[in-house]
């Protein structure tokens, strides 16, 4: 007997390995998926503003970047203690206008390049959603906690977050055309507007994303949603605030992931690597036992092991970990 329905997940055309360069932007599961892709060695670019939610604030972000259009100091706003901009995230609000001017728009020029030569972006929407500046009528990512009272929200509609993504698509093509771009939807829910109000913000995002699957014969798209909601459907693989993924959930979508675009070659060392991982995770105390020596010693010789038997795969800073850890 069968207790849940699986998403079966069709093999991308699309082939990654550990010299493929990948960009992940979007809302926090992005970010989530990032670091898995991270873990693992792959070279990856995470959310170079910050998390961003929305299909308009996603578009603003890659036509800033696509055209590399740095910011500027009107750009910026002050609130009495730091220096915000309404498209980043607070990690580049700074108490100086200077620190957060170079931080924006070292992000900016980073991203521009990376994104040049990216294989793959994979892009999460996560809301239809949008904060609106009253007094500029411009899209925010990032409201930086100031008053309630400055901003609107609106449910965009099909029709808008079409035209976003289209744009967010063209702009990644005009910069680098032989970029593949994988859409998926986060399954992180938004239950602050309400149960039915998210379903409808969800309902939005697929309804735009399959019109701009159709359109675009470099763009796919990702079950991420359906997997959560479809296949797992159980509080069981929700973090206690019943919002976020739990680490179960978010390493099986990983894995659906890496059955539908990982090379051959991935699939095989994987597991391998996996292995070296965790042990390199552990923490070495004592590092006169002639075990834990033994140890460090061997684990030199498998990370060396696996970079040549691998092309691309860098295990470099495990490697000089623990040959410091032997000169001590």
């Amino acid at each position: 007997m069968n207790w849940t329905t699986e998403v079966e997940v069709s093999k991308s055309h699309i082939r990654i390995d550990w010299e493929t360069d990948l960009a992940f932007i979007g809302s926090c599961f992005a970010e989530n998926m990032a670091r898995r892709f991270s873990r693992f060695k792959f070279h990856t670019l995470e959310n170079p503003f910050g998390v961003v939610y929305n299909p308009l604030s996603l578009e603003r972000m890659l036509c800033r970047v696509a055209k590399e259009n740095l910011y500027l100091p009107s750009e910026v706003f002050f609130d009495g203690e730091s220096f915000h901009c309404w498209d980043f995230h607070g990690d580049f609000s700074a108490k100086t206008l200077e620190v957060c001017l170079q931080q924006m728009n070292e992000a900016v020029k980073k991203a521009h390049h990376f994104l040049q030569s990216a294989k793959v972006v994979f892009v999460t929407l996560g809301t239809a959603r949008c904060y609106f500046h009253k007094e500029s009528g411009t899209v925010v990512s990032n409201c930086h906690r100031q008053s309630a009272d400055l901003f609107y929200r609106e449910l965009i509609s099909v029709e808008q977050t079409v035209q976003a993504l289209e744009s967010a698509v063209r702009h990644l093509q005009n910069l680098n055309p032989q970029v593949r771009i994988v859409l998926t939807v986060s399954p992180l829910r938004h239950l602050k507007d309400g149960l039915h109000e998210n379903q409808i913000s969800k309902a939005t995002l697929l309804l735009a994303v399959h019109q701009i699957v159709k359109r675009f014969s470099n763009v796919e798209y990702f079950p991420s949603y359906e997997i959560v909601v479809d296949e797992l459907r159980d509080y069981r693989f929700y973090a206690a605030d019943m919002v976020h993924l739990s680490s179960v959930a978010e390493d099986y979508i990983f894995e659906k992931m890496g059955a539908a675009y990982f090379d051959l070659t991935v699939q095989q060392h994987l597991p391998k690597l996996n292995a070296f991982l965790k042990s390199a995770e552990h923490r070495i105390v004592d590092m006169e036992s002639a075990k834990l020596r033994t140890f460090a010693e061997g684990a030199i010789l498998t990370a060396k092991r696996l970079e040549s038997e691998v092309r691309g795969l860098d295990l470099s800073a495990e490697i000089h970990h623990f040959e410091s850890c032997l000169k001590k």
